[in-house]
């Protein structure tokens, strides 16, 4: 009974030992971003929740996590939470160059009233992150988002869209590598595009914007088969776009059928031939 009851002790000294440590690699790291705090907010809250949940499997049986990892020995599991304190530490020494410049910096800044917002920011949102996971769990799990086919088909189509994006943006670089030459009877005088796209990544950036329709200005066509061709891959993009997205929707529809949270399950009907049939 001492013995189990030493070993409780030492195995919860562990974990908040090992919360300590989150914590001050999530202030260093503060600390070191501070001059762009959103993006090293938006960072931090995620990585502090993975690192809260990890740490906290050490305290958790076999029993009460369904995960394989879980029914390793307990050293095992300190020393795999272990590995990823020691590279997260690690890297911020880096960072720094050494450990005495980490803990001045900390030191210097901790004394600062922005240092307690970032820290009071951090922990606010956080506290937020929590519910809006698992509630975006939920989501996943209810929406069928989780089905691999659901994410083949929209694969397929992402692929089926780029193909596409590529093929207008060679058909592009090659006008305008054709009327660099002296012009011709499909070139125009100021030639084919405001910008030349003779290098590929111009063409296919050109291209991009033009069949998402997003259309910054930068470039544009000037001569009138440019202004056809553009005009057909917008054509295209609008008719690609539409038809992938309702199949993909279709596929997820048809594949995943959800029951409202306290509607009554459906029961069915009999038909006009004696059959039954559905009824929602």
């Amino acid at each position: 009974m001492a013995r189990l009851l030493s070993q409780a002790v030492s195995r919860s000294a562990t974990q908040w030992l090992l919360h300590g440590w989150r914590v001050a690699v999530l202030c260093a790291t503060i600390t070191h971003e501070r001059k762009h705090p959103a993006l090293a907010l938006l960072i931090l809250v995620p990585l502090n929740h993975l690192l809260f949940n990890l740490t906290a499997t050490l305290g958790r049986s076999a029993t009460q996590w369904g995960s394989p990892s879980n029914t390793r020995p307990w050293p095992l599991r300190v020393a795999r939470v272990l590995g990823v304190y020691l590279l997260a530490t690690g890297a911020l020494v880096w960072w720094y160059g050494s450990f005495s410049a980490l803990a001045a910096d900390v030191r210097a800044f901790s004394a600062t009233w922005e240092w307690w917002v970032l820290v009071f920011t951090m922990v606010g949102l956080t506290v937020l992150y929590r519910p809006l996971m698992a509630a975006l769990h939920h989501l996943v799990g209810v929406t069928g988002l989780k089905d691999s086919r659901l994410w083949s088909a929209l694969g397929l189509a992402v692929a089926v869209w780029v193909w596409c994006d590529g093929v207008f943006a060679a058909i592009y670089q090659q006008l305008s590598l054709l009327c660099q030459r002296p012009a011709g009877p499909l070139c125009h005088p100021e030639g084919t595009f405001s910008q030349s796209l003779v290098r590929f990544v111009d063409a296919a950036y050109f291209s991009t914007i033009t069949l998402s329709t997003a259309g910054y200005g930068d470039i544009v066509p000037v001569s009138d088969l440019a202004k056809v061709l553009v005009s057909v891959e917008i054509i295209v993009g609008f008719g690609l776009l539409g038809f992938l997205l309702s199949r993909v929707a279709g596929f997820a529809t048809s594949s995943h059928h959800v029951e409202l949270p306290g509607s009554a399950p459906s029961t069915p009907l009999p038909d006009q031939d004696g059959e039954d049939r559905p009824s929602h």
